[in-house]
């Protein structure tokens, strides 16, 4: 395997860069990729995903001397200045694997910039920005109390009673998340107890137990009240009155009102004369669930002949929610002109044929995929998955195909549950997901297709 080859598998968080590492005999040259990975956050979507440190940490114990990737590590986790929260947990998450085994220098690394961010904390005095600071302190809070326990949690505790009593600008609220998960990760009953015993031994443990009493009670109290959502009229008020209409309004409308409003604003819609407003109403149907029929679907495709730029990619994108021959004529007609290829894929999917199959992967094959996402490759990959759920039965060819290049671990793990129930799943891809970056899909090859020994 190449060692372009390896990096982007590695960067997808495919078990196959594992299985090339146990097999071959010049894993050397695969060396200074991995260390790559380690300096890199390459989750597509942390918030979803998780880090995959986990997954880098596990290619590194295939090569003898450690010091190669933790010094580097450990480097630039002491220079870390940008503000990117998700690359900063990456390093956080994978220092903590290495001091997890018994690494001290990467533990060291962890207690050291904890004391550095408590100490900028205490001092901060402007707030003008996002507070990137904070959410870096919150992060090794967590993985230092992971590391050590009880003992650790209950030093991290007074230090964040330091942190309440000399800077008032941060509460317990601060750091409910973190509050949340010492309850659950220890039992609320039991550490209520034991922060209830320590409070009364020092002045910081009393300011934090108060406050982590506080943060709990409003996160179990908090209730999202009800908003009801405007009327089809309302809306049409509120767009001839201000010329838009706010996003939680238009995402309220299109998740809660009943499908009359639905049926109203559509013909409000239709009879909108001035476009900007026609577009602004159309919006509010953006990304739903398909299928679309609220507006007949010769009216959609009218709408993207339109001079107005807004309207006409609005159309383009509802049309990608429409299941008739309407969408599938003009997603062929956009193929023919070479034109909106992301969104003809988007509509001929939905309006799938078997005699599409191979027109479609032709396609497929020619989208690039990088962490960018400039050209929607995962709101295609995201189509296919959808079209899954709704019971369409495209071919393996469709999964396989997301399988070997999707970026996003989340889609992946979807693709393989398709392939399986397609009886489609190779003996190289499942000894492949053995070593998957994603928990999810190593639990569920192990529990289905359980190694023979």
């Amino acid at each position: 395997m190449t060692k372009k080859d390896f990096k982007r598998y590695m960067m997808q968080g495919l078990g196959r860069c594992n299985i090339v590492l146990q097999e071959s005999e010049e894993t050397e040259k695969y060396k200074d990729v991995v260390l790559w990975g380690c300096l890199h956050n390459l989750s597509f979507d942390t918030q979803c995903e998780g880090t995959r440190a986990d997954y880098v940490y596990r290619l590194t114990k295939y090569f003898s001397d450690e010091e190669y990737f933790l010094n580097p590590l450990i480097e630039a986790y002491e220079k870390y200045k940008l503000k990117d929260q998700w690359e900063f947990h990456h390093l956080t998450w994978l220092l903590r694997c290495f001091a997890a085994d018994g690494n001290k220098h990467a533990f060291d690394a962890l207690r050291k910039k904890y004391k550095f961010l408590h100490s900028r904390l205490i001092n901060k005095r402007s707030f003008r920005m996002y507070d990137f600071e904070r959410d870096y302190f919150e992060a090794i809070c967590f993985s230092l109390k992971a590391l050590g326990g009880i003992d650790e949690m209950l030093q991290i505790a007074c230090d964040m009673g330091e942190l309440f009593e000399k800077n008032p600008h941060y509460s317990g609220s601060s750091f409910d998340w973190f509050c949340s998960q010492m309850s659950d990760d220890f039992g609320k009953r039991k550490l209520n107890s034991i922060l209830k015993l320590e409070a009364k031994k020092t002045k910081y443990m009393k300011v934090f137990y108060e406050e982590y009493t506080k943060a709990l009670l409003v996160l179990e109290s908090f209730t999202k009240p009800l908003i009801e959502p405007l009327s089809a009229f309302d809306m049409k008020k509120e767009i001839d009155e201000k010329g838009t209409l706010p996003l939680s309004e238009k995402v309220r409308f299109k998740r809660l009102s009943e499908d009359t409003e639905k049926e109203k604003l559509a013909k409000i819609i239709i009879d909108e004369p001035n476009e900007d407003k026609k577009f602004e109403m159309l919006s509010v149907f953006a990304f739903s669930k398909p299928p679309f029929s609220y507006i007949p679907h010769n009216i959609i495709v009218e709408y993207t002949n339109s001079t107005n730029e807004e309207l006409k990619n609005m159309a383009l994108d509802i049309l990608t929610e429409c299941q008739s021959e309407e969408a599938r004529e003009y997603s062929l007609e956009l193929f023919r002109k070479g034109e909106h290829i992301v969104h003809a894929i988007k509509i001929l999917l939905l309006n799938y044929t078997d005699a599409d199959k191979e027109f479609l992967l032709s396609h497929l094959k020619n989208i690039k995929i990088d962490y960018a996402n400039e050209t929607y490759w995962h709101n295609i990959v995201s189509q296919i998955l959808d079209m899954n759920d709704m019971g369409v039965k495209l071919p393996k060819e469709f999964f396989l195909y997301i399988y070997n290049t999707t970026l996003c671990s989340c889609c992946r793990e979807y693709a393989i549950r398709a392939l399986a129930k397609r009886r489609a799943l190779t003996k190289d891809i499942i000894e492949e997901c053995r070593f998957d970056s994603n928990d999810e899909i190593r639990v569920y090859i192990n529990r289905y297709y359980p190694k023979k020994t």
